[in-house]
């Protein structure tokens, strides 16, 4: 399949060594396991490069997006064209269906396809196991289900004889937040200042009204005869915008961990 490729840190004609597999999901963007392009640090390298892609020559990686999950996004200037059929995604995955894995192993070696079978489920990671281990250039390979993409390689545990899977709408809900970031990024970089600080505080409405409210409220109690409440305004409009972020950043975590859930 032309739209799964080696991934390597550095250049593989000078000194690169390979690391793992990725795949694309559209002409630009490939999908791969975070670790694979990790350094001992916990952060990307900045020379990431693909071989065996679908014009078979050496790209670099122009931008890597990590996840939360083990899933890292790439993304590459050139366009590449591939057989669209490849890329179709399920999200039918479930205990004792029988997959293929498609990836590279090694530096030299042609591309494999495994097939093996899920044998459990993780609940609290949203994880499948396989029943059984892969090697470990796998790692950010595909995984299909009737020949649609179902997954992508998380980890091998040669010890317990198991392969881990995340499902494929993980992967999805992380593109979505992507081009979320993206689009968000776009529309503030035309703004002014102002219109910024506005449209941040109007997104936050809600709990920020509600916080300032309640400081507003705990100083007219504690500071009957003292502190002027103008003197302070300042000051509580800073901390109920920080608590309205927090706020706001733990709704939308449990809101993912609810549509995991379902």
């Amino acid at each position: 399949m032309k739209n799964i490729t080696r991934v390597w840190i550095g250049n593989p004609y000078i000194d690169g060594h390979f690391n793992g597999t990725a795949f694309f999901i559209d002409a630009h963007t490939l999908v791969t396991a975070k670790h694979v392009i990790l350094n001992r640090d916990g952060k990307a390298y900045g020379d990431v490069f693909l071989s065996n892609t679908p014009d078979g020559g050496i790209t670099p990686i122009q931008s890597i997006t990590l996840c939360e999950r083990d899933i890292a996004i790439l993304k590459v200037k050139k366009t590449f064209k591939f057989n669209k059929q490849d890329i179709i995604f399920t999200d039918t995955l479930g205990i004792g269906d029988n997959v293929n894995i498609v990836g590279f192993y090694d530096r030299d070696s042609s591309q494999k396809s495994y097939e093996n079978r899920v044998s459990g489920y993780q609940n609290y990671e949203h994880t499948y196991e396989l029943q059984n281990h892969l090697t470990h250039g796998l790692s950010g390979s595909p995984v299909f289900l009737e020949g649609k993409i179902s997954g992508v390689i998380k980890a091998i545990n040669s010890s317990k004889n198991l392969t881990y899977v995340i499902p494929i709408e993980e992967v999805c809900q992380e593109l979505k937040m992507e081009k979320e970031v993206q689009l968000e990024t776009k529309k503030k970089s035309s703004l002014s200042i102002k219109e910024i600080i506005f449209n941040e505080i109007y997104s936050l409405r809600v709990p920020f009204i509600i916080i300032l409210a309640l400081m507003v409220g705990v100083h007219k109690l504690l500071f009957v005869h003292g502190y002027a409440l103008q003197d302070a305004m300042l000051t509580y409009i800073v901390f109920a915008y920080f608590f309205s972020k927090v706020a706001l950043f733990i709704r939308k975590k449990l809101q993912r961990k609810k549509d995991v859930s379902l």
